[in-house]
């Protein structure tokens, strides 16, 4: 980050006591993933602070079992990312979330990568109305009912979580949902698959 960011006394006070209000395992994730310092939390310099927080529209994180990993050691809660709404492609994989709510305001989000973690439940995605890829394979979610109203889809993967039914997808998807990728979830009947099929014109794949 190079960048020069013109604010103002008040802002960076107030992004300074966002950093000093963050928990330790966050300031770890930050320094380590987006500023290269390593699993410290001394504070990032003015500039790379205010990037952060104003311009930055791309984030990633993998925790150490990740194929390519940034972070030594994973998170548990994605209340670090509070109040970045203007993030559009996010990134974090093998890592112990469970939660999504703290995501409700991101609603500029294009690209959602969160495979690999403990998801339990989507919720808090639903009002992402601008979102094209969800990625969110070998989670534990049941329900994608918070899909009904994301109908610039096209891509998901749900593989490898605990659904029993396909709900949250409707006719709107048909259009956009190109990628629907559903299998293996051992839960799921066929039946289901073939009724979506059927009915919404989308095909459950393998993957």
């Amino acid at each position: 980050m190079q960048f020069i960011v013109k604010t103002t006394p008040e802002e960076l006070k107030r992004a300074r006591k966002w950093w000093d209000d963050l928990e330790m395992q966050w300031k770890f994730a930050y320094n380590e993933a987006v500023f290269g310092k390593g699993p410290v939390i001394e504070p990032p310099k003015d500039d790379e602070l205010m990037i952060l927080l104003i311009r930055a529209d791309t984030l990633r994180f993998a925790g150490p079992l990740a194929p390519n990993p940034n972070l030594s050691q994973p998170f548990n809660n994605l209340s670090g990312l509070i109040p970045l709404y203007h993030l559009r492609y996010l990134s974090i994989s093998h890592t112990g979330i469970k939660s999504l709510l703290p995501l409700k305001r991101f609603t500029n989000m294009e690209h959602l990568f969160l495979y690999n973690n403990q998801i339990e439940s989507l919720e808090g995605i639903e009002n992402m109305l601008e979102l094209k890829d969800l990625y969110v394979q070998n989670n534990k979610i049941k329900s994608l009912a918070p899909l009904r109203n994301l109908i610039k889809l096209d891509t998901v993967y749900v593989s490898g979580n605990e659904l029993e039914k396909i709900d949250g997808l409707n006719l709107k998807h048909e259009e956009n949902l190109k990628h629907f990728f559903v299998l293996p979830n051992e839960k799921l009947r066929q039946r289901e698959i073939i009724r979506v099929q059927n009915e919404l014109g989308i095909i459950g794949k393998k993957g």
